[in-house]
């Protein structure tokens, strides 16, 4: 009998928490309290979506932008998180191989067939080593699970890479989110222009987000580029956006743009905060 090989160890089958107790309560009834206050306000009446694009700051920054735009689209069985990749290891796009994550809310399972179909997407590589630390996913899963309890997941981090590889990439995803047998909503999470006054910020920002708005994915990266545009998920947004193209979309709405400033009252440095939807 051939052997199975060994078996997955519990540090690489399950991810736990990262930045709890940091960017978000570490306290259970606390934590599904705040998130369900940041749910009672949609941006919009709640609408099916291909995409949304959320924030990925501590909730006391941008826990309500993001709140209020997951609540605008209807939560299907399955998720896929495309996000802003932070920390070093694995590929330029690096698909998580966990089983569940964990939260203070509870574990979220991995959908099993959609990560399988999207390892073998040309440009995606499988690895958990980007994810163990990173908070751009991470944040984002407690809203899920207040929204859609039985919510599964697949998670891919996305560095800096050549439209040319997204839209290629895109074109794989899109086949399996079409071949698998649930709905699959494409969720991209980003924090806007990082650091500078807030004029300059929201002047940046709107650049952007008139790209983003018109449904044009090498636009808004060749305007990040060429105004020094901090937006640190512009590719993991651009790769949500080129897929969603793919899968029948033909409009973005921006839903709301802000700034830490609007919380922390230091209008000299701040980092802008910004959700759309894909329809």
């Amino acid at each position: 009998m051939p052997s199975k090989g060994p078996a997955m160890s519990t540090l690489e089958s399950i991810r736990q928490p990262a930045v709890a107790g940091r960017f978000y309560t570490a306290v259970p009834a606390r934590l599904r309290a705040e998130i369900t206050g940041y749910l009672a306000t949609p941006a919009a009446p709640k609408a099916k979506a291909y995409g949304v694009m959320v924030p990925h700051a501590g909730y006391v920054y941008s826990g309500a932008v993001c709140g209020r735009a997951l609540a605008s689209v209807d939560i299907p069985p399955v998720c896929l998180l495309l996000h802003t990749k932070h920390h070093l290891g694995g590929g330029a796009l690096s698909l998580a191989q966990f089983q569940t994550w964990q939260t203070p809310l509870g574990p979220i399972e991995t959908d099993g067939s959609l990560n399988k179909a999207l390892a073998s997407v040309p440009g995606v590589s499988a690895s958990n080593v980007p994810h163990f630390l990173e908070h751009a996913a991470e944040v984002v899963l407690p809203f899920l699970q207040v929204l859609r309890p039985d919510v599964r997941i697949a998670v891919v981090s996305v560095s800096t890479s050549p439209l040319e590889l997204l839209q290629r990439t895109a074109q794989g995803i899109a086949k399996a989110v079409v071949a698998h047998d649930q709905d699959v909503l494409l969720i991209a999470s980003t924090d806007m222009n990082h650091y500078a006054d807030e004029e300059s910020t929201i002047l940046k920002d709107k650049l952007a987000l008139a790209a983003l708005a018109d449904f044009d994915a090498a636009a808004m990266l060749q305007v990040c580029q060429q105004q020094d545009i901090s937006m640190c998920g512009a590719h993991a947004t651009a790769l949500m956006l080129e897929t969603c193209q793919r899968l029948g979309a033909t409009r973005v709405e921006v839903l709301e743009h802000t700034t830490s400033g609007a919380v922390s009252g230091d209008r000299d440095e701040v980092v802008g905060y910004a959700s759309a939807r894909v329809l």
